[in-house]
């Protein structure tokens, strides 16, 4: 049988680190985006995850943060994890020269915010319309 040294472990992290960035860089490829936008949304959603696991986890205990009762709230966070994806697309739509030029409508911060409430909003009223009271 072997032994896991800790000489052995840097090798690790450097295998672990490169498949990161590999999927990052994949990632970012895929859905056209640049590595420092792709680095952000990834991290959020990273985020996400653990919440939502956080939140699988502590339904037992404290049912009032389990994903049932949640959800809107994860959702609406799944949708502010693809802001700096917007804000990419919506600055490589604006022309170069004109740095005063407004952002579109579905970049603007009105619409993220109001889309963020929306969700959440919408998501619990749809909760309290077909939920078990």
């Amino acid at each position: 049988m072997s032994k896991f040294d800790r000489e052995d472990s840097w090798l690790l992290f450097v295998v672990v680190v490169a498949l990161a960035t590999f999927g990052a860089w994949k990632f970012a490829a895929y859905l056209g985006l640049d590595m420092t936008v792709a680095g952000p949304v990834l991290a959020r959603l990273a985020v996400l995850a653990a919440l939502t696991g956080l939140s699988r986890r502590l339904a037992s205990d404290i049912p009032s943060l389990g994903p049932k009762a949640v959800w809107p709230f994860l959702l609406a966070l799944l949708w502010l994890c693809w802001w700096p994806a917007l804000d990419f697309c919506a600055a490589k739509d604006l022309s170069s020269s004109s740095y005063d030029e407004a952002l579109p409508w579905w970049a603007a911060w009105y619409t993220k915010w109001g889309v963020l409430a929306g969700l959440v909003a919408l998501g619990y009223l749809v909760k309290k319309v077909f939920g078990r009271y």
